[in-house]
This record gives structure tokens, sequence and C-alpha cells, in this order.
């Protein structure tokens, strides 16, 4: 028992035990942050893809995809292909068979996925618009994302 006793009473063995329980202490401080993080930002489940804080990435964006907040204030859009061209407008059937009109400025930024022509606006193209709506019913486009045929799913 003495020699436990002289074990214990050591500066060693109490420095040792000191600097595990304080590793110990900082790891769990650390799994308190990140429970508390990803529950933050967890918007309400797995389902909410709004990501305000995050950036906007609709849930028709592939991963990857984000915009930052405030980009589109009102954040409306629509999926689905170019049916007629008469710039600076051009109507689309959306995935659900209703036609939109779409009003391309010189300020809407037009990007590509899987190597189309991000310039190419052609009746037939698959796309995604974001904008904002204007008072004559129309989108007025402030991004146009061509979708390549391998990645669409219209």
């Amino acid at each position: 028992m003495k020699e436990f006793e002289n074990i214990v009473s050591s500066k060693k063995v109490r420095l040792t035990v000191g600097i595990i329980g304080a590793l110990i202490l900082a790891l769990l401080i650390f799994h308190a942050g990140v429970v508390f993080g990803s529950h933050r930002n967890s918007f309400g489940g797995p389902s909410d893809r709004s990501g305000m804080d995050r950036g906007f990435r609709p849930p028709f964006m592939p991963d990857g995809f984000e915009m930052p907040r405030g980009f589109i204030p009102n954040k409306h859009g629509a999926v689905g292909a170019i049916t007629a061209i008469t710039l600076p407008t051009f109507t689309m059937e959306t995935r659900e068979g209703t036609s939109k009109t779409i009003l391309v400025s010189t300020s809407t930024m037009i990007r590509s996925m899987g190597g189309a022509d991000a310039k190419a606006l052609l009746v037939g193209n698959k796309i995604i618009v974001l904008g904002e709506p204007d008072n004559q019913g129309r989108i007025d486009a402030k991004l146009i994302r061509i979708l390549s045929a391998a990645t669409s799913t219209l």
C-alpha cells in the first residue's frame, strides 16, 4: 500500500494525470461545439435544403452549386426546356407543363454544365432559370444555367 501512495504522490504521475484530464476536457468541449454547430445549421432537418445562412441553393440544383445570400431576393425560377426565342425574351415549357416567359438582360449570367456553350440559348436546351418576377408576369433572369443532356433529368 505504501508503494501505491508513493506512485500516486509522485510529481510525474500527477502531471501525466493532469495532462490527460486536460486533453479529455478539451475533446469534450470540441465535441460539444461540433454537436451545437451541426444542430444550428440543420434549418429544420435534412429535407430542408434552403440553407439561407450558407447561401441559397434550390433543391433542384446539383451539389456544389450555391449562390451567395441575397443574390436573388425574391427567389423565383423555373426548370424546363426552351420552346421559342425572340430576344430579349424567350419562352420555356416547365417540367409541370406550363409556359413561362423569361426576360434576358445584359446583367443576366448564363452558365453551362457539362460542356454546353454558355452563350448559346437554343430551342430545346434544358435550362434552370433563377430571377425575379416583373409586373408583366415574366421572370427577369439573373442566372440561366444550361444543362447538358447527360445531367438533365427533365
